[in-house]
């Protein structure tokens, strides 16, 4: 019979042997215990796009966790080189449960790669495309544009579209760009004009008279749009005729030309023409005759309409409120009262609502 102590001594025993014979499960159980050393994100990083995503802030992560990371967004960067830094309570919040699992810095900066275009490079391509189609040196107004225009990444190629078919006034262009970064393209206005010669009166010139030399001299004016009615160069107004009375010191338009180069004379001048003047007489004889409200209501100013009557003589102008006695259109000869003294007065329509002295 085997006695207690003896008993006791051969389980001290057993116990010993076996805790020698599974060391290898006494080492797993300790490396068990061991933590894992968390992945450390960068401090800084940077994009080629505007969306953030927190996988580019690891470098040796699992594919595990490189995959949850990289479906949450960290923040929106909308400019080509621009930044954003996020603290490291906002990137926590952001992360979640995978905080536990990555060593976060205090902060992290974030830039989006660009690339800067001057401005100068984009004037030159537009003042050079819109010179190859004109034949006058154009005036260009740039002050819409910026000084510098931001690409989203290094370029490849980029070149100038017009986006309006219009020469003077204000244009439309699209600078379109291919770059590193992606396709970008931006619309770009800019206020287009030109300088002419054009031709100032001397003296008042009748309808019909040819213009010559010692009748204009050469101003330079500025053309802004290409409305019809715009000035005529110098040098075309010179051998052409004047279809209505025009003072000195107003400069020749289109609209002033006569339509054909037949000289008028006496008879014409009382012929219901567009290039004739119409006497007071004759006007008076058509109003006794012609009682057509069709025809009246055609008259550029009608018997009874406030007028402003203009005397230009040279740098001075004068303007005098008046009262049409007579009707008629652009050319027309009509009577007036003078509001002013109540004088009667005669002088050339010349636009709606106007008339212009005219000396005989």
């Amino acid at each position: 019979m085997i006695s207690r102590s003896a008993f006791i001594n051969s389980s001290i025993i057993s116990i010993i042997i076996g805790l020698s014979l599974n060391t290898p499960t006494l080492a797993s159980i300790k490396d068990a215990k061991k933590t894992v050393a968390p992945v450390t994100l960068k401090n800084s990083a940077v994009v080629s796009g505007s969306s953030v995503n927190a996988d580019i802030l690891v470098k040796n992560a699992d594919e595990k966790l490189s995959k949850e990371l990289a479906n949450i967004e960290l923040g929106n960067i909308p400019d080509p080189l621009g930044e954003i830094v996020l603290d490291k309570e906002t990137i926590c919040q952001k992360l979640g449960n995978l905080a536990n699992q990555v060593d976060i810095p205090n902060s992290i900066t974030i830039k989006r790669l660009g690339t800067v275009l001057k401005s100068e490079q984009v004037k030159s391509r537009i003042i050079d495309f819109c010179q190859s189609k004109s034949e006058d040196p154009l005036n260009f107004d740039f002050s819409r544009l910026s000084s510098t225009i931001v690409l989203p990444g290094n370029v490849i190629s980029w070149n100038i579209r017009s986006n309006s078919s219009n020469e003077l006034g204000m244009r439309l262009f699209a600078l379109e760009a291919e770059t590193e970064g992606g396709p970008f393209r931006q619309l770009i206005q800019v206020n287009v004009s030109k300088n002419i010669e054009a031709a100032e009166l001397c003296q008042l010139v009748k309808p019909g008279e040819v213009i010559t030399e010692d009748m204009v001299k050469p101003v330079s004016v500025t053309i802004k749009n290409e409305k019809n009615n715009t000035a005529v160069s110098y040098k075309d107004v010179i051998g052409k005729k004047l279809d209505r009375f025009k003072s000195a010191g107003t400069i020749i338009r289109n609209s002033d030309l006569a339509k054909n180069d037949t000289v008028r004379t006496a008879s014409s001048k009382k012929s219901r023409t567009a290039e004739g003047i119409r006497t007071p007489q004759a006007l008076n004889m058509m109003s006794a005759t012609m009682k057509n409200d069709d025809i009246i209501d055609t008259w550029l100013i009608k018997p009874g309409d406030n007028v402003e009557f203009r005397v230009n003589s040279g740098a001075l102008s004068l303007s005098i409120p008046a009262k049409a006695v007579q009707g008629g259109n652009s050319g027309d000869e009509i009577e007036l009262i003078n509001l002013k003294n109540k004088r009667r007065i005669s002088g050339v329509i010349t636009e709606k609502g106007i008339v212009e002295y005219a000396q005989k």
